[in-house]
Order: C-alpha cells, then structure tokens, then sequence
C-alpha cells in the first residue's frame, strides 16, 4: 500500500525555511499517519533538525534545477510515482509555480502561501499596525490542502544548563538589519569583562569584517552545539533569529529597519525579547530589510548597548553577574 504522503516546498530564504520548520513539525504530529515530503535547497538541510515524520530533500533549483524545464520534469516524474493527497506551496514563487499546477492535476488538494502584499503595503504606510503572523500564514496553507493544524501552539520551556556563552550574530544581507560593529564590539567587551565568552556568528566573509575585540568564531559544523549552549543570543531579523527559536536559545532579537509586528516573530520556547528603535517615524521601512535609506543615515541601526544589555539580563540562562543593570 502507498504511503500517504503531503508534498511541501520552499526554496529560499534560511530565515523563513527555519520559520516554517516547526509548522511542519505540528502537522506531522496532528497527522502521524502522513509522510511529509520537504523540499529546499541542499544547503539548507544541515540547518534542519531530524524527524520521524518528516522527509528532507534537497533540490538544487541553482544549477541542477536551475532550468525551468528541468524543473518542471522533475515534479511531472516525482508526482506521477509519488501522487500525494496535498501539495502545499509555502513560498508561492515562480520556482513553485509549475510544481503547485502540476500538483493540481495529479488529483493533489493545494494549499498556497498568501502572502497578503495589500496589509504590508498598509502596514508601511502606518494604515495597519500588526500583520499576520508568518507561522499563521504557513499554518492557513495547510489548512486549505486539507490539514488543519492548532496554531499557535503553546511550546513547553526548555530545559538549558547555565552557560557564560554569548553568541552574536550582527549581519544580515540588507543593510538596514545589520547591526554596527562598533556596537557588537561595545557589547562584546561588556560580556568579557563580566567573564563571559563570545562567539560569532556568520559567513566566513562577514567574519572577515570583525576588527574588534579577541573573539571566538563559529565554524559550521560547530553551530547546532553552540545553540544548544549558548547563554544567549543576540541576532539581528535575519535567519539567525529563527535557528535561535528552533534551538530554543534564549534571544534578543534587534529590529532596526524591519519590525516584529510585520509577522516574523517565530515560536520559541528559550524566551525572546525584541529591541527596536524609537523616535524615528520611518521605522520599519521595509517588510524584508533594503539596502537604502530615505534619511540616508540608518538611524534606525543606533540602538542603545545598555538596552540590549538590559534585554539580556531577562532571558540569559547563566550565572554571570548580570543582576546590577
């Protein structure tokens, strides 16, 4: 008898696969008589924890399946032995688009990403406050292939040792998120004087940018530990705030140029505190992060060290003595 299966895919970016891991992880335990089929690019796997559940794929849409040929033939082939009872594209790109039609007509129940582009053009233009919660738009997907989920979910507190780890990640590829490295260094020093030690986080050519304080980096095949131990996190809006919540790393998220209220808070059972800017009326900017700014300045990116030593002090899990702020 034919496994049961539900086909899900999503090519880009980290960030938002890492988003949208642990609504795949809800639907494969509220459907545990599903295999779930996830398809990403390869390089994003690694970063993916295991499940029963949950198969992992790795497709190469950059050269093996760059061509839209070569990609709609895969699926044509992967359908027509596989012929899962749901599809759900959960990127709603034109990489997925031949991949959700094709899905259509071998009989599949599709569920698409809404990605709701009227509220955002609301929402930066300060007519609408809060925008649905990405995880929430996921969660909608599955419900229009046929399977609902409860989502929201409420995650259970995880258990972490203390820890004298600070691991900071300041990049992003939008310059609007990246946060100061004179700032990162100021934070860094702090940490090392209480006794601390910090590691960072980041390609090996956004390593290459730190001239600050001595510092550990992080190699890649160190990263799934050091999230497991880590005290804290500092990441700015980027992927490294979702690997922090899939980990359960306690985390102070810096929203500069973008905002949690436009819907990329992720779940996450370590504790969570956000820093934003205040006082400039052009903040958030952008939904996803850019590389201009209207001032010219990106005053959005001077956010105050003591505020974010404060927001470490409420979620680290250590014993450095961090009680005098």
């Amino acid at each position: 008898m034919a496994e049961k299966r539900i086909a899900v895919v999503r090519f880009s970016a980290l960030g938002d696969v890492a988003l949208l891991w642990p609504v795949l992880r809800q639907v494969a335990e509220s459907y545990p008589d599903y295999k779930i089929t996830f398809f990403t690019r390869p390089a994003f796997l690694e970063h993916l924890p295991n499940h029963l559940g949950i198969e992992k794929v790795g497709l190469d849409v950059d050269t093996s399946y760059a061509s839209p040929v070569s990609l709609f033939l895969f699926w044509w082939g992967w359908l027509r032995g596989t012929y899962p009872e749901a599809w759900v594209d959960a990127h709603a790109h034109v990489r997925t688009q031949t991949g959700t039609w094709l899905a259509a007509r071998f009989g599949a129940r599709v569920g698409k990403l809404k990605k709701h582009r009227a509220l955002r053009k609301a929402f930066l233009a300060k007519k609408v406050e809060q925008l649905p919660a990405m995880q929430e738009n996921y969660a909608d997907a599955f419900t229009q292939a046929g399977f609902p989920i409860v989502w929201p979910v409420a995650l259970p507190s995880t258990s972490r040792p203390s820890s004298d780890i600070l691991l900071i990640a300041p990049f992003a590829a939008h310059e609007s998120k990246r946060w100061p490295l004179e700032s990162a260094y100021a934070l860094v020093v702090w940490w090392q004087e209480l006794g601390g030690k910090a590691i960072l986080m980041g390609h090996f050519s956004e390593i290459d940018q730190w001239n600050g304080p001595d510092i550990e980096f992080a190699r890649p095949d160190q990263e799934a530990s050091l999230w497991e131990k880590a005290a804290v996190a500092v990441v700015t809006d980027s992927a490294n705030q979702h690997l922090a919540a899939l980990h359960g790393t306690p985390s102070v998220t810096l929203w500069m140029g973008t905002a949690p209220e436009a819907g990329f808070v992720p779940a996450h059972s370590g504790g969570q505190e956000h820093v934003q800017p205040s006082g400039i009326s052009c903040s958030p900017c952008s939904i996803y992060g850019t590389s201009r700014c209207s001032r010219g300045d990106f005053a959005c990116r001077q956010l105050p060290v003591n505020q974010i030593q404060k927001a470490i002090a409420k979620v680290a899990r250590t014993d450095l003595p961090l009680h005098a702020l």
